[in-house]
């Protein structure tokens, strides 16, 4: 295993952590942030703001056991895959900032650096999802293959 293959999953999951805490730390500036972007419903700007951070945290956590790694690395994969999109389209329709880590008005909200890093962290999940289910792994006993 090569260290990018180690240390992907924990880059993801300090990612998706730090990015989970701090939007629950304050669920209003990360609502005003959604619909800054008008691409999410209005209707559901506030329920995607109470939920989505819960489901980044839970990520996050479920990469640390390994029995739950595999559906985690594919949870935040396609989320980073819908967030890319929906950033994509903000950045087309001027928006600016993400909100991706809170309220902060940091470049880590900026719409375009977060479109780049959305970009590392998918080639990141990729590496790491690609490792758990490599033909080198162990043989699923329901595949018949591991007598």
């Amino acid at each position: 295993m090569t260290r990018i293959e180690r240390i992907a999953p924990i880059v993801l999951g300090a990612v998706f952590l730090a990015a989970g805490v701090l939007k629950v730390l304050d669920p209003h500036a990360f609502a005003v942030s959604i619909a800054r972007l008008r691409i999410v419903p209005m209707a559901l700007v506030g329920p995607v703001a109470i939920l989505l951070p819960w489901i980044e945290i839970v990520g996050a956590l479920a990469l640390l056991d390994p029995r739950t790694r595999d559906a985690a690395l594919k949870l935040l994969l396609g989320m980073l895959a819908v967030f890319t999109a929906v950033l994509a389209i903000g950045l087309l329709r001027g928006g600016t900032s993400c909100g991706c880590f809170g309220k902060a008005d940091s470049v880590f909200n900026r719409a375009d650096v977060a479109l780049a890093r959305n970009v590392l962290l998918i080639a990141l999940a990729a590496i790491a999802l690609r490792r758990t289910t490599s033909p080198a792994s162990p043989a699923s006993p329901a595949s018949g293959t591991g007598r």
